[in-house]
């Protein structure tokens, strides 16, 4: 490539980033870059065509997330810290109205990954899963291959490993070298893994995906995109597994969004006094 095309490719880059910036909103502490699914798909291919190689971290900021950080600030470090931090679930654009800046789409990892995949097919980019319970990644991967019959899975490896096993996992995903890693291990573990391993791996983009792979491998199936279209697929999720994800439901949500309305009408040294009290009890 001359100078003036890597000239060209260095101010695309910038413009980009400067576009995340100014989509820069805070929910409660815990940041989220508002923006439409193609704005983020061209960030990702802007980091992957960089000449810059380390490794990007990109998360998805929920309601749950949010909670955690309450209680964990590492975890709240490395969301703040990410490369780019993309908005999950209706009760981030609730808040979004309330506080005066709309959340511009609701960019679940669960429908924005399929999106990265689909391109990923396009581009020839390689992709690693790791993360879920053995059987499960490779019947995602089995899957995956039917849904994107040209895509290049380099790689897998399921996420219930000891601490000692993490050097052999790492130095299998870096002989693999995939332009795409997904890390499905759960909030808070997927994102500090991301955080205290990112400098060391050998991949263009590491994405934090939860629970994806139980849904791409059909352990779990999403909801109608009625009830998805209705912002209630947390309910049916809830449905499936009651068990893991009542306080979710019955905790989390009105909580947040509790805080949320409190900020609006009292001062924010109050809903920090509220959010202390229940922390520590």
């Amino acid at each position: 490539m001359n100078v003036q095309g890597k000239l060209r490719r260095i101010d695309h880059h910038y413009v980009i980033e400067h576009r995340v910036r100014e989509a820069r909103v805070y929910f409660q502490g815990v940041r989220v870059d508002s923006i439409d699914a193609q704005q983020a798909l061209s960030v990702v291919d802007s980091y992957l065509s960089s000449a810059n190689r380390r490794a990007r971290k990109v998360f998805f900021s929920n309601v749950h997330s949010i909670h955690l950080t309450r209680n964990d600030k590492e975890l709240q470090w490395c969301i703040n810290e990410a490369d780019l931090v993309l908005p999950d679930g209706t009760g981030l654009k609730i808040a979004g109205r309330i506080q005066g800046h709309p959340i511009v789409e609701n960019l679940n990892g669960t429908d924005f990954i399929p999106k990265v995949l689909a391109r990923a097919e396009q581009q020839r980019w390689s992709v690693y899963l790791f993360g879920a319970r053995p059987g499960v990644v490779e019947h995602c991967c089995s899957r995956l291959q039917m849904n994107y019959p040209k895509l290049n899975i380099v790689g897998h490896h399921h996420g219930h490993i000891h601490e000692s096993e993490e050097p052999s996992v790492i130095e299998d995903i870096n002989a693999k070298t995939p332009k795409i890693l997904l890390v499905a291990l759960g909030s808070p573990l997927q994102e500090k893994w991301i955080a205290r391993n990112a400098s060391n791996l050998n991949v263009g983009v590491c994405f934090a995906v939860g629970g994806l792979f139980d849904f791409l491998s059909g352990e779990y199936q999403r909801a109608p995109v009625w009830v998805r279209r209705f912002g209630a697929e947390s309910l049916y999720r809830f449905t499936q597994d009651p068990r893991s994800k009542w306080q979710r439901i019955f905790v989390e949500q009105p909580l947040f969004l509790l805080l949320v309305f409190a900020a609006r009408i009292i001062p924010w040294r109050a809903v920090d006094f509220i959010t202390r009290t229940y922390r520590d009890k």
